[in-house]
């Protein structure tokens, strides 16, 4: 009768932090989707006074799929934490600690991706893209940018930076457990890999899985190349380091 009562009141516990997390997210809808103009006019690139719409549903379809995104990235953020929260006494002290640290990391890392990182980004890559529409002076050629469309290129660029994060996490996890020769024998494993998730997550067509997979590769390469630094920069100093007589007494002995 006991654990029937605990269980009960654990999934009594679980539905609140469930609803917390709900109401979380339809709060932050109700309040990106009431500001929704003003949070277009933050991602629009500098010198752009306007897009092209030519359906006629397509502008609240796009304002909805842009809130729903924004709503549910912070919302998964909330039932994460709620989830910790509910996991939280039954864990391990030095469990506890990790995941706690890891979330926070995660928090943090998250925040100066999208507020710093994220629209050097944009910028670089509208000012890049949209020169070729400018200078391309064969024909009469005029760049009219559709909201849907730049909305969806947003949001290509949002999924490979929000992979980041847990791509370094389980590679330093695997880290952990292998050498950096396990690494570069099996580095053509790790690029099918890396396709296959962006086949997995994008839409089928080459330059989706293209613009999610290399920057994979690229994560790959950047955390094996910074490893070998580290495995170089340990040997120096261990090289460098004297050795103390008196650390080793039987050596005198004899």
């Amino acid at each position: 009768m006991n654990r029937l009562k605990i269980s009960i009141y654990y999934l009594q516990e679980l539905n609140y932090r469930l609803a917390y997390a709900i109401l979380g997210t339809f709060f932050l809808f109700s309040i990106t989707y009431t500001y929704k103009q003003g949070l277009i006019f933050i991602f629009l690139p500098k010198g752009l006074s306007h897009f092209v719409s030519t359906g006629l549903t397509e502008i609240f379809f796009t304002y909805l799929q842009l809130c729903t995104i924004f709503s549910f990235s912070f919302g998964f953020g909330i039932a994460l934490t709620q989830l910790y929260l509910f996991l939280r006494p039954g864990l391990y002290a030095f469990e506890a600690k990790t995941i706690f640290n890891l979330l926070i990391t995660a928090i943090i890392f998250y925040i100066c991706l999208y507020i710093f990182l994220f629209p050097i980004i944009t910028k670089v890559l509208w000012e890049l893209f949209s020169d070729y529409s400018q200078n391309f002076t064969a024909i009469d050629l005029t760049f009219e940018p559709r909201l849907q469309d730049y909305l969806s290129h947003l949001q290509q660029l949002s999924k490979i930076l929000t992979l980041s994060f847990p791509c370094l996490i389980a590679l330093n996890i695997v880290q952990r457990y292998t050498n950096r020769k396990t690494w570069v024998k099996y580095r053509g494993i790790a690029y099918i890999t890396a396709f296959s998730i962006s086949a997995f997550i994008t839409p089928p067509d080459v330059l989706s899985q293209t613009l999610i997979g290399l920057p994979l590769i690229i994560v790959y390469e950047i955390q094996l190349k910074i490893w070998a630094l580290y495995e170089g920069y340990k040997k120096k100093l261990l090289i460098r380091q004297p050795i103390e007589s008196h650390k080793y007494p039987y050596r005198d002995k004899k």
